[in-house]
Formats: structure tokens, C-alpha cells, sequence
């Protein structure tokens, strides 16, 4: 079952060359999306219940927009959130358009992955005039992996509001998903104490690289994106760190917001690099640099 729910309009007014970004002011609204119900089994504190990687259809929050920001949390039916102070943790979830292909990892089966966190719940804001296009043939899926502390089961919904904009009336940017565990999984192995993670793409397109955000898991201190070629740092993102529900864990990854932050040629390579401080060994854990680039 899925509730949309839409908000209020406001006016995005910007200036610039007018070669680069719309000539036009973009009006915007929010639409807020509720993905779900899933009951995630009850469990304990060392053996948790879990919901593993469920692919689900998810409707978009509009046909023909550009989404120009989005805030994602995990929520009861009220409204509430759900947190590992109650018991549910959003390990994560990604949102992919099936209708077009991953940029980086063109024979990925999740298709182009334009969406996603962990229970950091990342909020995503594109500079003025940037915008993810959203198409009438676009076809959405979510992957969402979801955990619970509690002994009792636990209803819960991916609740995301997106802030969206005319089709056209903003400069595309296209997804980047640079991973440090490659292209075939996202999952790699740490050692117990300080390590390094990296994975190397030559670039396929050329433009200017707007937004970009981390994403780890306990035990990682930060992963960063640069151009190797260029000796350019696109993006640092730190982990923070809080107690939820008697455990620390991750609670903000450090976004990165620019224009640009950085300008990628193609045939650029680009290096994602995942620094972890790990207490002991784990053989499950991310490196994710997520970025958004406007080509040309």
C-alpha cells in the first residue's frame, strides 16, 4: 500500500549563464511517498530479526518532474519514526529506475540506482538549478533491507519526501554510484583495527559533479570519492556517531554540495576509498561514495 501525500509550492529563483542552467525560475512542491508495510520478525540485541534485500515495485512521487531533493526515514503507521531506540533499523534501502541503466555499472540487474541510504537517512539537496529528471516511462523498484532489535515484530514504512520541480525547468544530473566493493556486490571484508578500502572507474562521461554523499557501516570512519587523474577530491564524507537503543552506530554521513564540486572528463578515473577503524573483523560491511553529476 503506498500514500502520497503533497505539500506546499514555493519559488526557486536563481542566477547564472544561461547556457548552463534554466532561464527560469523552478517552482517547487513536496510530495511525500510512504513505501510499505513491511513486519520485520522480532529478534535480540546480538541476534536481531531481519527483512533481507525485499524488491518491491515503488511508484514515483510524480510522472513527468525533476526531484530536486529528497529526505528519507523509516516510520510507523502513525507517523512516527522507528528507530533502534524502538527496535527497527533501516540498513538500507535503494530506489532504481529499471527503465535505464546503471552509469557506472552498466549490466547492474537493479538497473539505474538513483536513491538510497542506510539508517543514516541521508537528506539529499541538489544546488539551485540542478535536478534529477523523472520520466512518464521510468520504472521504479526499492530494494530495502531492514533489521530489528526488539523481541516483538515490527510494522514500519520507508517514508520519503521529495521536493520536486517542472519537468525541464532544471539542469539533469545523472546518478553516479561509485562503490568500493565493485560492481558485483556491494559487500567487502575489514580486519579488526585501521583499513583501507578502493575501487577505481574510468569514467564514461564528462560534466560537473553537483552532489554526493557516503554511506558505511559501523566501524567506518569515512569514504571518499576522487579523480585520480586530476588529483581533485570530490568528496569526503565522515561518519557520525551516536548510542541508539545501547549501540553505536552511524547516525550522519557527511554530504557534499557544489557548483561543481568537481569537473570529470571523460575517460577520468575515478577512485572511491573506504577508511574503517573496525573493532573486530567483519566480512559485510560498505564503502559508497552516491553522486550526482550534470554532463557537459
Amino acid at each position: 500500500m503506498i500514500f502520497v501525500v503533497a505539500a506546499f509550492a514555493a519559488a526557486l529563483a536563481w542566477t547564472g549563464n544561461a547556457a548552463a542552467k534554466p532561464a527560469a525560475a523552478a517552482a517547487t512542491q513536496t510530495v511525500t511517498v510512504k513505501y510499505g508495510p513491511w513486519t520485520i520478525p522480532g529478534g535480540t540485541m546480538d541476534r536481531p530479526g531481519e527483512l533481507p534485500n525485499v524488491v518491491t515495485a515503488a511508484p514515483k512521487p510524480c510522472s513527468n518532474c525533476d526531484i530536486v531533493g529528497e529526505k528519507p526515514d523509516l516510520v510507523y503507521a502513525d507517523g512516527s519514526t522507528a528507530d533502534m531506540n524502538t527496535g527497527p533499523m533501516l540498513h538500507h534501502f535503494v530506489i532504481s529506475n529499471l527503465a535505464a541503466h546503471d552509469t557506472v555499472c552498466p549490466f547492474s540487474p537493479l538497473g539505474d540506482r538513483i536513491w538510497a541510504s542506510g539508517d543514516e537517512r541521508t537528506e539529499k539537496t541538489m544546488p539551485d538549478g540542478y535536478g534529477v529528471p523523472v520520466k512518464s516511462l521510468d520504472r521504479w523498484a526499492m530494494l530495502t533491507d531492514l533489521i530489528n532489535y526488539s523481541a516483538a515484530p515490527k510494522t514500519v514504512y520507508i517514508s520519503i519526501t521529495y521536493t520536486i520541480a517542472g519537468a525541464g525547468s532544471t539542469t539533469p544530473v545523472r546518478s553516479l554510484w561509485l562503490d568500493a566493493g565493485g560492481c558485483l556486490t556491494s559487500d567487502y571484508s575489514v580486519p579488526a583495527g585501521p583499513s583501507t578500502h578502493a575501487w577505481t572507474w574510468t569514467s564514461t562521461v564528462g560534466g560537473r559533479v553537483v552532489f554526493a554523499n557516503g554511506h558505511q557501516h559501523a566501524g567506518g570512519v569515512h569514504v571518499t570519492a576522487s579523480d585520480a587523474t586530476t588529483g581533485a577530491l570530490i568528496c569526503d564524507s565522515p561518519a557520525t556517531y551516536d548510542t541508539m537503543g545501547g549501540m553505536r552506530t552511524i547516525v550522519k554521513m557527511g554530504t557534499c554540495s557544489g557548483d561543481p564540486l568537481a569537473t570529470v572528463s571523460r575517460g577520468d578515473r575515478l577512485t572511491v576509498t573506504s577508511y574503517y577503524d573496525s573493532p573486530t573483523a567483519k566480512n559485510d560491511v560498505m564503502g559508497i561514495v552516491h553522486a550526482y553529476i550534470a554532463e557537459g
